[in-house]
């Protein structure tokens, strides 16, 4: 288990998504579900690639901007349909402030 730092808890701003360059893991995605929970993730869609850092949140939601595949933070999956396609995400640990990924 590799865990880096990933970014400081205050620049992820509720209903956004912050992406932050990881040197060996590449770019990584976050956001903030719900009050204090945090959510690690691919910031490319797993459908055709897509900038899905750059799409809208709506709570738990995140929705490409390409093709509008959606995609429930919590657990990776599409809401009401059943697919094939999964989030890649990556386990959190929030520690003094921080958050933490483990990249592998």
């Amino acid at each position: 288990m590799t865990r880096v730092v990933l970014c400081k808890t205050e620049e992820v701003h509720q209903d956004a998504v912050l992406c932050k360059r990881i040197p060996g893991a590449g770019e990584i995605a976050v956001a903030r579900v719900g009050a204090a929970d945090y959510v690690a993730f691919d910031p490319r869609c797993p459908h055709a690639r897509g900038p899905l850092a750059e799409g809208k949140l709506h709570g738990n939601v995140i929705v490409c901007p390409w093709h509008f595949f959606r995609f429930d933070l919590r657990t990776g999956k599409s809401p009401g349909i059943n697919s094939i396609l999964e989030l890649r995400r990556y386990p959190v640990v929030v520690e003094g402030g921080e958050i933490l990924v483990d990249i592998g």
